[in-house]
């Protein structure tokens, strides 16, 4: 680092280049973390949780969210709880909803019959600012709903998906509000400060990517469905939910990510291995199909994962074939892609196993695989640097190869500011337990400085 320090003041690069060496370095540092924090997801210790999605707020850099395959939601405030024994800042759970329980309270008290009534409650508007944007949204009136069942419980019950939450995101611009998608079919907007569901919308089809554009303008979603789903959040509550393809698409689709720096980009990887660019300035049209020889596919399986790197340029995929592969779509003539480490379909086997496969930090690529492992591959020589195995922390089981196969780490999430006390940080979580956490589990790690 000093050498990269002496070359900014030589004026050999710039600062641009000197942030990202930075971030480099505190990478490295991170892999050398042999003993990284454990948080629990859920509250309910009685029931087995193991987590699903994790997504760090960009735009302060303070938050982080964490979803499970219960449905349920937890919100942390990073740096503040202090252990007064050792003076270490811990991460903080600030706000919690369960699972969804409302269908499930009718059913446990079948003497309490809902009322016949084919009429629509009243809707109560629930308005909110963010930075740049207005919203008003409609929801149905609680009091009416529980005055149909009977009694409800606590209020945060009732709140999160009825299962498991598949997908999760910030609001790209502001972190007044972030999104949520889940094997329920419900494509759910959240208020970050009152932590309630204030939009919810049924997709029809379970829910396996969302992402949303820098501008803050609109979702697009990945479902079961053949067609990507954009919905503009200007228009929501008039129902602005377009598809991307006018013509006829017969492969589900498993991802869905934007461009970071052109929002009118979006890329989606299917069932088939295609993987295809869409252009919103011309009435949403397919703009290109990445493709390699002799297939015409981008992959021979389905491509469950992409990832934008920072500047927009490259786009990387992973699928079930077993490779991994960069592409450069925007070039004059789009050369081959380069692959990412050897071909291993025993790395990517299972096709839904989680939406957070892929990470691209400045020059490395993180891949979430079904070892059991995070390996980091060099993007420039596309070869394995270095990896993180699961915390040997786990509860023991009788059968250990059971326990091979059935923990995994399935959140990824990475601070990339280096402006705070800590630097960045990795947050990995997993649908194992620990002895720590004694549930599905959160893990931090953070560089280790001698």
């Amino acid at each position: 680092m000093n050498n990269a320090i002496l070359r900014y003041k030589l004026g050999e690069i710039d600062g641009d280049h000197l942030t990202r060496l930075g971030r480099q370095l505190e990478f490295a540092r991170i892999l050398e973390c042999d003993s990284p924090r454990c948080y629990r997801h859920s509250r309910n210790k009685k029931v087995a949780t193991g987590v699903t999605c994790l997504d760090l707020d960009n735009t302060t850099g303070g938050f982080i969210l964490s979803s499970g395959d219960d449905g349920s939601l937890s919100l942390w405030s990073l740096d503040d709880r202090l252990d007064r024994s050792t003076n270490v800042l811990y991460n903080k759970r600030i706000n919690y909803v369960a699972r969804s329980q409302a269908d499930d309270d009718v059913n446990s008290q079948p003497f309490k019959k809902r009322v016949s009534d084919s009429s629509e409650g009243p809707r109560i508007v629930h308005s909110f600012e963010t930075k740049q944007n207005k919203f008003r949204m409609y929801r149905q009136s609680s009091s009416q709903a529980a005055s149909k069942i009977g009694p409800t419980e606590d209020s945060n019950v009732g709140q999160g998906h009825r299962f498991a939450i598949t997908c999760m995101k910030w609001y790209s611009i502001d972190n007044g509000m972030f999104f949520t998608g889940s094997n329920d079919c419900k494509l759910k907007f959240w208020d970050t400060n009152a932590f309630e569901c204030v939009q919810e919308i049924d997709i029809g089809y379970r829910l396996n990517q969302i992402d949303i554009d820098t501008d803050g303008k609109y979702v697009v979603a990945a479902s079961e469905d053949y067609y990507p789903r954009l919905i503009d959040l200007r228009t929501v509550v008039s129902s602005g939910i377009t598809n991307l393809s006018h013509g006829k698409m017969d492969s589900e689709i498993l991802c869905c990510k934007t461009n970071p720096t052109k929002p009118h980009i979006i890329a989606t990887g299917d069932a088939q291995g295609n993987v295809k660019l869409w252009d919103l300035r011309y009435a949403n049209r397919q703009l290109l199909s990445l493709e390699q020889q002799p297939s015409g596919k981008a992959h021979l399986r389905g491509c469950n994962d992409i990832c934008w790197d920072s500047a927009g340029s490259q786009l990387a995929s992973t699928a079930t074939d077993g490779k991994c592969c960069i592409w450069s779509p925007f070039s004059p003539r789009i050369p081959p892609p380069t692959q990412i480490g050897p071909s291993d379909p025993m790395r990517n086997r299972y096709r839904k196993r989680t939406s957070q496969r892929l990470l691209w930090i400045d020059t490395f690529l993180a891949h979430n695989t079904d070892y059991g492992d995070l390996q980091i591959f060099e993007t420039h020589r596309g070869k394995l640097w270095n990896k993180i195995d699961l915390p040997t922390t786990f509860v023991s089981i009788k059968n250990a190869t059971h326990k091979k196969l059935t923990s995994f780490f399935t959140g990824i999430a990475l601070q990339r500011s280096t402006t705070n006390s800590t630097g960045i940080r990795l947050f990995l979580g997993t649908n194992a337990p620990s002895m720590d956490a004694g549930n599905g589990s959160i893990y931090e790690y953070v560089a280790n400085y001698l």
